[in-house]
């Protein structure tokens, strides 16, 4: 009887600690205090992508034409994923939806934002 008391107890604690140590788990998409930007935890191949989308998509929208990049910086608060730029034109890509593989694309004209719309997003 001992020995089922001391076992039950035994599996308790165990359980109660598996619990505690998941409920310490930090939620992905959500920039730390050094602007780090937490990854998913369950996607192996690009975890990070998938982190930056979620905290993309909460932010973007106020994203708007006729800002400057610098308004845009400070809206994300992080580089963009990806740039793309040719003389006075430029264009920063933000992953937004990581299950249906897009990103929006916020470019700009002489620092301001002419246009921003989605595109499909290939890892390369």
């Amino acid at each position: 009887m001992k020995k089922l008391v001391l076992a039950v107890s035994i599996a308790g604690l165990v359980l109660g600690g598996c619990t505690s140590a998941m409920n310490t788990v930090k939620k992905p998409g959500r920039m730390n205090e050094s602007g780090q930007i937490r990854p998913c935890h369950r996607d192996d191949y690009d975890a990070q992508a998938c982190g930056n989308s979620i905290f993309n998509k909460k932010v973007i929208g106020k994203i708007h034409v006729d800002q400057t990049m610098a308004d845009v910086r400070a809206i994300m608060r992080h580089d963009a994923e990806k740039r793309k730029a040719d003389g006075f034109n430029e264009a920063w890509g933000y992953v937004t939806d990581y299950e249906n593989r897009e990103m929006t694309w916020i470019a700009f004209n002489n620092g301001t934002v002419s246009s921003i719309n989605k595109q499909p997003w290939s890892r390369d």
